[in-house]
């Protein structure tokens, strides 16, 4: 990777800081839902509650205030905002616009895989055929259909879904780019593009209300007025490298390796692409880049970037690095992510640093929030608590 000579030098308080800004999850927040995930390029999204409440933390609604859950889950219903596993096999929140050549770009291992997985499990070609000619059937126009009702449809057809053979085929049918995630309705027909009431098929709700599920991807983002983007391979890596180290700097090269799953081969050359756009600085004696505009942000956000904030369990301050230290002490690795099983507490975070994990208890009026701190907190960080918990997105 190429490191850049008289670079200015951060201390590891420094890094953090300036993550945070560049997150924006302090100071200037994201104009919108849709543009704060756009600006991420991905969040990733397998605790789609805290996908959505880590969207909302970046973003402002369209009355110009915090955003609401309910704003970010508009999103997923007009098409810019998407649910899908662009990489490492792991769902995230991206572009609508973007999801095509994402997985083009990175999901190709991970198909490979998939097909191997189903061979495994007995699903031969014509097994992975009928099930797409039925996917497409449940699908047909704008139709949303949950993952339950796909593979009940597929199981009286006599396509087994057991053993995880169902998750395979639809993982394969999302990798392909034939589906998304996104929110619809449980009426038969409806959508953005909605067919009429004749466009029905097994498997319905019987409910006009929201449901989360999966839609024809073109089709979904053609009736909202969507229009996907299809850069080379090479154009890709390298604005999906630029996109990151904006949003998650200062952060190095290989952290976006790591982060993707992309290969040496093409990140190296992607780094020298946009490195001259990028603000270079060194921590540890290595080469980090961000946002030229990231010190100004942090410098703006004043006394506010040292705020308590209440952050969820996969959100990308930690997860978008594969050292945390910035963030975490690594005696305390072990208390956000017990037994190191890849299911992520969700965080307090203190000048930067993570100092206790959080739950709500309780529900409606007497829903109240519910700390493991990592010492005894201060009489501040507790009234910063509380404020954030009133705050937090809803």
């Amino acid at each position: 990777m190429r490191e850049a000579s008289g670079t200015t030098p951060v201390t590891r308080r420094d890094l953090a800081r300036l993550r945070l800004a560049s997150q924006r999850l302090v100071g200037e927040r994201c104009s919108s839902p849709a543009e704060a995930v756009r600006w991420m390029a991905c969040m990733q999204g397998q605790d789609l509650p805290g996908a959505l409440a880590s969207v909302a933390l970046r973003s402002l609604g369209p009355d110009g205030g915090p955003a609401t859950i309910s704003d970010v889950r508009a999103t997923l219903a007009d098409g810019s905002v998407v649910r899908s596993w662009p990489m490492r096999g792991t769902l995230h929140l991206v572009p609508g616009e973007d999801l095509g050549w994402m997985v083009g770009v990175a999901a190709g291992r991970s198909r490979s895989a998939a097909v191997g997985r189903l061979a495994a499990l007995g699903v031969d070609d014509d097994g992975i055929a009928r099930a797409h000619r039925i996917l497409l059937e449940e699908i047909a126009g704008t139709r949303v259909r949950t993952r339950a009702q796909l593979q009940d449809r597929w199981r009286a057809e006599g396509v087994e879904v057991s053993e995880g053979r169902g998750y395979h085929l639809l993982y394969l049918f999302v990798v392909d780019g034939l589906v998304s995630q996104v929110d619809g309705t449980g009426s038969e027909g409806t959508g953005p593009g909605n067919t009429g009431p004749g466009n029905t098929g097994s498997g319905s709700t019987g409910s006009d209300g929201p449901v989360h599920g999966f839609a024809h991807h073109d089709r979904w983002l053609a009736a909202n007025g969507v229009v996907p983007r299809s850069p080379t391979r090479e154009q890709a890596v390298a604005e999906w490298l630029e996109r990151f180290l904006r949003s998650h700097g200062p952060a190095r090269a290989e952290d976006f390796r790591r982060w993707t799953g992309l290969p040496l081969r093409d990140v190296r050359p992607a780094l020298e692409a946009v490195s001259g756009r990028l603000e270079a600085v060194s921590f540890d004696g290595a080469t980090y880049w961000m946002d030229p505009g990231a010190p100004d942000r942090l410098a703006a956000a004043g006394r506010s970037a040292d705020a308590v904030l209440l952050l969820p369990g996969f959100d990308e301050y930690l997860l978008g690095y594969g050292d945390r230290s910035h963030a975490v002490d690594s005696d305390h690795s072990g208390l956000i992510v017990p037994g190191n099983n890849g299911v992520f507490r969700r965080t307090v975070v203190h000048r930067s640093r993570v100092v206790a994990t959080w739950r709500t208890v309780g529900s409606g009026g007497r829903r109240r929030i519910e700390t493991a701190p990592f010492a005894t907190l201060s009489g501040r960080q507790s009234t910063g608590i509380a404020r954030a918990f009133r705050r937090h997105p809803t």
